[in-house]
């Protein structure tokens, strides 16, 4: 499948200008304009009004993971909660875990706030219990999550097949010799969907509103700051070199600096080995008809993921398309952020096939396009928001690892406070994502050659499920 654009990319978006090599002086600069870059620069905006904030975007709004993104609004961190305590044990797993709910919910009464028209839908998650060998180790995957969870105090239902098939019918796994044990889904209630460029687009608006500036094609080349020769950030400006519209080159000078740049951070020269650019794909449909609502049900709508380590996940739009993600993600040897083309459509291929084993062939799904992205992927899996070892003017809030939708747009007001105040409120500053230490790999080879047996791995694991 060739892959084409991103199905958000229909939304309106405001009218900016294009940097053509002007220079360019502001109190705060904020390199992206995605959700993380956009809410960093609106909070700074709220809590200093006057602050000349600038905001420049490679290429346009919501070009990068905002833009690719499936739109799910959920709670979430890392790969699986049971693994983050077995990493961090329960009392921090739990911490950070309830700041996700309170990231949604924080999310949600911005959006209300301001009211930004981006079809949020407080619908709740689902999250079902599929593998390739039958339902079985989903299964127990499932009954570990619900009694950690319950354990823990943390919101969950369980529901068993009849629950679950009265809200949404799926394609039956093939070994069905056995009884299967545990619940056959969870759902979350404190989740959504949302469409993300037009939540760039309304956070776009209100920035300018309250007299922010964005400039579209502002690609920044890198990140000087004032040296006094020990390696620390003691000037009271810091530097960007930029190359914008006809590659015409200038520079921005800013007195301190926010970098959103997920899986682009490479390119700034910070954080090397630390935020891999790794590429995913999703799918869009053409809108369900009648016939296929009847077969599928889905009437609550939620957000649905499934139980493996490689999983998928989907959800409605408010036209009733179905996006469609997951599949193995990718990796590029010397972290490429621009996918060979014939890999893109190898996977969306391998992501259609994907799809159609998921939900009843009689619901005869028409797959209407697929795009890929790249996001931002952390090691431990954990995101890193602080200021650059040595260098307080300079706040990075990256590294969502797939739950950039909540996490993003909430931490602006966490990098507003950590720029304006020296450190984020009391409530969540002791959170293991506050921190400058990033773990990194220190090769090349090694990224390339650890990242691809990770995800053969966690492949092997789910089909001996």
């Amino acid at each position: 499948m060739i892959p084409t654009e991103p199905y958000w990319q229909r939304a309106a978006r405001p009218e900016l200008p294009a940097y053509r090599g002007q220079d360019v002086r502001a109190d705060v600069a904020v390199i992206g304009a995605g959700l993380s870059g956009l809410s960093a620069a609106y909070h700074l905006l709220l809590l200093r009004p006057g602050l000349r904030v600038v905001v420049l975007e490679a290429e346009r709004l919501g070009a990068g993971a905002s833009g690719r993104t499936t739109g799910m609004l959920g709670p979430g961190v890392g790969q699986s909660l049971p693994a983050l305590v077995r990493r961090l044990g329960e009392k921090p797993a739990r911490a950070l875990y309830e700041a996700t709910l309170a990231a949604v919910s924080y999310v949600g009464a911005l959006i209300e706030r301001e009211g930004i028209e981006c079809e949020l839908k407080l619908s709740g998650q689902l999250m079902v219990a599929r593998s390739f060998r039958g339902d079985r180790g989903g299964r127990r995957r499932l009954a570990a999550t619900a009694e950690l969870m319950r354990r823990l105090e943390l919101p969950v239902e369980a529901l068993d097949d009849d629950a679950l098939s009265a809200t949404l019918r799926l394609r039956a796994p093939g070994d069905r010799e056995h009884p299967a044990l545990g619940p056959a889904a969870l759902r979350l209630p404190l989740a959504g969907t949302l469409h993300p460029v037009k939540l760039v687009a309304g956070l776009a608006q209100r920035v300018l509103s309250r007299g922010g500036i964005i400039y579209e094609q502002a690609r920044v080349r890198s990140i000087h700051v004032n040296d006094a020769g020990k390696g620390r950030c003691v000037g009271p400006r810091i530097h960007l070199p930029v190359c914008g519209a006809e590659q015409a080159e200038g520079r921005v000078t800013a007195e301190k600096v926010v970098v959103a740049t997920a899986g682009y951070t490479k390119a700034l020269g910070i954080l090397r080995g630390r935020i891999l650019p790794v590429h995913l794909q999703a799918l869009c449909t053409e809108p369900l008809d009648e016939e296929a609502r009847a077969a599928i049900g889905w009437r609550g709508e939620e957000g649905l993921l499934d139980a493996r380590r490689l999983f998928s996940y989907c959800r409605l739009t408010a036209d009733r398309r179905i996006i469609f993600g997951g599949c193995a993600p990718r990796y590029y040897f010397g972290g490429r952020a621009a996918a060979p083309c014939q890999a893109e459509a190898a996977a969306l291929d391998e992501l259609a096939a994907e799809l159609h084993s998921t939900f009843p062939s009689a619901a005869h799904l028409v797959v209407a396009g697929g795009w890929t992205g790249v996001i931002g992927y952390v090691l431990d899996a954990l995101p890193a928001i602080a200021a650059l070892p040595g260098c307080p003017q300079i706040v990075h809030a990256v590294g969502w690892c797939g739950h950039g939708v909540a996490l993003g747009t909430a931490s602006g007001k966490w990098v507003a406070q950590l720029l304006c105040e020296g450190a984020p409120s009391d409530d969540v500053r002791e959170l293991s994502w506050f921190r400058a230490s990033v773990p990194g790999v220190p090769t090349e080879f090694l990224r390339w050659a650890g990242f691809s047996a990770a995800v053969r791995w966690m492949a092997l694991q789910d089909r001996l499920a």
